[in-house]
């Protein structure tokens, strides 16, 4: 058994209890790594004012009471060596070989120093133990059992500390014990990162179950012994037993139910445990069960037959006693609570268990194979912790195929989802769904045992509008991986023209250029390659007419034109040129640019008021640009009309009906003003400022109508 919390683990419990499973060369290994464990801290102090070493072992206990490897214990007793001590990787490696190395570096935190942020490092630090957890799942069993102990020990830190070690405790590391199918360690995490969350609630609640239980012993005594007794008749060999309630998930439970903010001892259920034999069992219980209390309808659930994404099997009911007394009861084999608890190591504290834990490893499998696709197209640390968020906090559906496969995806899930979870492809050129043989908007939510449906067409692309409705990681990741994809293509084509712009002043354009002069210029740039020059230029982190010079070999070169070279655009470029909204420049406005690195080419109209009163935009280089001359072209482009009106019954539903005429249509509609004139401000798709102007022309003699006016044309 686990030691209490109060009690000290030390060197003579750890060797005991690895003696029980290890051979003597493995124990002795463990020995060995706890001696350099404590001559790496000797003499370091925690805040609780125990000596450093006791922490590790703590950790390793934990691990050792699950029964892991030696490689596992000796990494869980240097887990903090790398990171605090003066030993490096090489020397564990040298000691105790590449495995515990490679475990013990995965689970150290990297270097504060190279950031900016508490946030950021930390998720660099997630990103590190994911991409070595999709090596070895060991490294991230180290990480819960290292939170676990340091969020028992919470108690010495300041308050702000607390909270966040405990947030992030919630945050992380659940839902990673979770996804393991580690529901003991998950429940231990819970309810003391709960405790140092929000003390005095968790020790009211915990008052509060306290009295609920006594109050109602004799009660939940003579439950369960009626249940006991009516296996017993029907030949089903069971164990029955109460459940102890999860503090945290009790208080979340309260804290949502709008009609119940607080608990009632009297109308609490009580929560029991039946364990059987087989899985036969576990049907055959039920039917006992239900014979004895009346079943609550819609309340059943079997687990057994489609279990759940990390491997949980189980039967669960709600009854009620004639007495009023809720019952909710979970029927499992002792198979199946076993690797309910202790999820992806079951097997290694019942060998027996080897074969019954394999779908576990296989959804912990396919897990990690996600995790590592994601990890693959994820630009950087915090967008890969928000996507692997997401995919973290599960409440499973579980959809099929038209073939009958059955994808398991979170509660919530949409078409686009779904899509991705069969393969990126499809996802990306996905543009329609049929759920259940229904048309289905894509930004559907899908429910629990659907049948979906996924339409695609080859010139089909993803849009970044997508990236609000889709949760989860496998979506967002791949998503966004296209989107960035797409932006970085894009800068370089806008980076070039601007280039060629900046060229023929001088009267030539790149193909012109000599391409030793190229090259001299990305290396006194250090630049590897010109996308990254063209993009570089795009981004406003070059200045085109100096680059221009330098491939002409002459910074000193004047313009052979004083005039300023229009930049053409169309303004359907895509990612890199962006038409901004606090003025909705269209063809034939008067306009003006300026490069964002993140963004791109932003196109505003040349009255636009925030080019004078936003301080950053004034920080920025403006550039001179024009609408190309496309008669061609049948995009649409937003543009705002204020229409002013006299409140009359049915003036909206004229104008509507108008623009409907002219084939006009409504992106938005805002109404304001007092019971006499209302301001209506339309965003309506047009073709150009001329078609703009027809439109609020003809809006002019419509009766009712007072005025209609583009915003800040007034002030031309």
């Amino acid at each position: 058994m686990p030691k209490t919390a109060s009690h000290l683990i030390n060197a003579t419990d750890l060797s005991e209890l690895v003696s029980r499973y290890m051979n003597e060369e493995d124990a002795s290994r463990v020995y060995d790594a706890f001696l350099l464990a404590a001559d790496a801290h000797d003499g370091v102090v925690r805040k609780s004012g125990e000596h450093y070493i006791f922490h590790p072992l703590e950790v390793a206990y934990t691990l050792a009471d699950l029964h892991m490897d030696a490689d596992t214990i000796c990494a869980a007793l240097l887990h903090d060596v790398i990171e605090d001590t003066q030993y490096t990787k090489a020397d564990i490696t040298e000691k105790f070989g590449d495995i515990v190395a490679d475990l013990v570096d995965g689970v150290t935190k990297l270097a504060g120093g190279e950031f900016t942020s508490r946030d950021e490092a930390n998720a660099a630090s997630f990103q590190k133990m994911m991409a070595a957890m999709t090596q070895d799942f060991r490294v991230v069993l180290i990480k819960l059992a290292d939170r676990l102990h340091n969020v028992k020990t919470l108690g010495v830190r300041k308050p702000a500390s607390k909270r966040r070690i405990a947030q992030e405790t919630l945050d992380i590391h659940v839902p990673l014990a979770r996804r393991m199918g580690m529901n003991a360690m998950r429940k231990d995490l819970q309810v003391n990162a709960f405790k140092h969350l929000f003390p005095w609630r968790a020790k009211v609640l915990q008052e509060a179950m306290d009295n609920f239980i006594s109050e109602n012993t004799d009660t939940h005594q003579e439950i369960i012994k009626t249940i006991t007794e009516a296996l017993y008749k029907n030949n089903v060999k069971g164990r029955v037993f109460r459940w102890h309630k999860n503090i945290y998930r009790l208080y979340q439970r309260i804290k949502n139910n709008k009609n119940k903010n607080q608990l009632d001892s009297q109308t609490e259920a009580l929560e029991l445990r039946v364990l059987v034999n087989t899985s036969a069992d576990c049907y055959a219980a039920l039917g006992v069960i239900h014979q004895l209390y009346q079943p609550k309808i819609g309340k059943f659930k079997d687990f057994i037959a489609t279990p759940k994404g990390y491997g949980f099997q189980a039967l669960q009911t709600a009854l009620l006693t004639p007495q009023r007394q809720l019952i909710l009861v979970q029927i499992q084999s002792h198979e199946m609570y076993q690797i309910a608890q202790y999820g992806i190591t079951a097997h290694r504290r019942n060998p027996d268990l080897l074969n019954s834990s394999d779908k576990s490893q296989i959804y912990l499998n396919r897990w990690l194979r996600q995790v590592e696709e994601i990890q693959q197209v994820t630009g950087n640390a915090a967008e890969f912790m928000q996507d692997m968020k997401a995919d973290l906090f599960l409440s499973e559906i579980y959809v099929s195929t038209p073939k009958g496969e059955t994808k398991v995806l979170p509660k919530g899930a949409t078409p686009i989802d779904f899509a991705y979870s069969i393969h990126t492809e499809i996802g990306d050129k996905c543009v329609s769904a049929f759920i259940d043989g229904e048309l289905s908007r894509l930004n559907a939510q899908i429910p629990n045992g659907a049948t979906v449906k996924i339409i695609t067409k080859d010139d089909a692309t993803p849009h970044s509008i997508w990236l609000n409705y889709v949760i989860t990681g496998k979506a967002r990741s791949s998503i966004r991986n296209w989107i960035n994809k797409r932006k970085s293509h894009e800068f370089v084509a806008l980076g070039r023209k601007i280039l060629e712009k900046s060229l023929k002043k001088f009267g030539l354009n790149l193909d012109q250029i000599d391409p030793i002069n190229m090259l001299k210029t990305l290396e006194a740039l250090s630049l590897d390659t010109e996308d990254i020059l063209f993009s570089n230029i795009a981004k406003g982190n070059q200045s085109s007419m100096l680059v221009a010079k330098r491939l002409l070999d002459d910074e000193l070169l004047m313009p052979i034109e004083d005039e300023d070279q229009m930049l053409l655009i169309k303004g359907t470029e895509g990612l890199a040129v962006h038409l901004q909204e606090c003025c909705h420049p269209i063809p034939n406005d008067a306009i003006v640019a300026q490069l964002d690195e993140i963004r791109g080419l932003e196109v505003h109209r040349t009255n636009c008021p925030a080019l004078s009163h936003s301080k950053a935009l004034q920080k920025k280089e403006t550039m001179s640009i024009a609408w190309v001359d496309d008669t061609s072209n049948e995009s649409h482009f937003l543009a705002p009309l204020n229409v002013q009106v006299q409140n009359r019954v049915g003036v909206l539903s004229h104008i509507t009906d108008f623009l409907e005429k002219m084939r006009v249509n409504i992106e938005d509609i805002n109404i304001a003003g007092d019971s006499n004139i209302k301001d209506m401000y339309f965003l309506l798709q047009v073709k150009d400022a001329n078609h703009l102007r027809q439109i609020a022309e003809s809006l002019n003699n419509q009766s009712h109508v007072i005025d209609v006016a583009r915003l800040f044309d007034k002030a031309k």
